[in-house]
């Protein structure tokens, strides 16, 4: 069932630890990373903004899903948080499940649960935000659209880091007992940044693949 959720995908960064290469045209299996997660975000999501920066990638995205809406930042070269804001300004939604484009195991059932969680809880969240390992995961939340503006007010001071946000944001965490109990997995909280973790990844496809043969 579709959500007044809109997913933001970001998707503007310059892969460096991956040596220049795009992470969400990385492939794994059949799919790459940005294919996979269109696919699963658009279960529960109207509106998918990505946040790209690269003219000619947001031309290959538009032509991989019409239907997807391109953003692009207001604070060139200023991280993540940049990406935020601009997505966040994109979307009509007044719930955003936030990705990055390096995470391929997009979960549709736990960004509606994070949404349950928000929407049910305290009237002042402003995020539900998955905590794994102790460390909460702030790609792979969902938030208040409103959120954004906060994103913006730290740019403009100077504050550049995710974590600055979350610290304004005080998120509701939901940690891995609870995602589990609900059958959730904690692989949504997984991502690629490096030509190692690539490989590895690859082979474990590769294994499981194998396995299903």
């Amino acid at each position: 069932m579709k959500t007044a959720m809109t997913t933001v995908i970001l998707a503007g960064g310059q892969g460096r630890r991956m040596g220049g290469q795009n992470k969400a045209l990385l492939t794994l299996g059949q799919e790459t990373i940005i294919e996979r997660q269109l696919r699963e975000t658009s279960k529960v999501c109207e509106e998918i903004v990505v946040v790209a920066n690269d003219s000619g990638f947001a031309e290959q995205l538009l032509k991989m899903a019409p239907h997807i809406r391109i953003a692009a930042d207001f604070y060139p070269g200023e991280g993540p948080l940049a990406g935020v804001h601009a997505g966040f300004q994109a979307a009509a939604s007044p719930y955003v499940w936030l990705l990055g484009c390096d995470q391929p195991y997009p979960d549709a059932d736990a960004a509606e649960y994070l949404l349950g969680r928000l929407r049910n809880g305290s009237a002042q969240a402003l995020a539900a935000v998955p905590l794994i390992d102790e460390r909460l995961q702030p790609l792979h939340a969902v938030y208040r659209k409103e959120t954004g503006a906060i994103a913006e007010e730290l740019l403009q001071a100077g504050r550049r880091r995710l974590q600055d946000w979350l610290d304004r944001l005080e998120p509701c965490a939901i940690g891995q007992d609870e995602l589990q109990a609900n059958g959730l997995s904690l692989a949504l909280a997984d991502d690629i940044d490096t030509p190692e973790q690539f490989a590895e990844e690859n082979a474990r496809w590769a294994e499981r693949a194998q396995q299903r043969s």
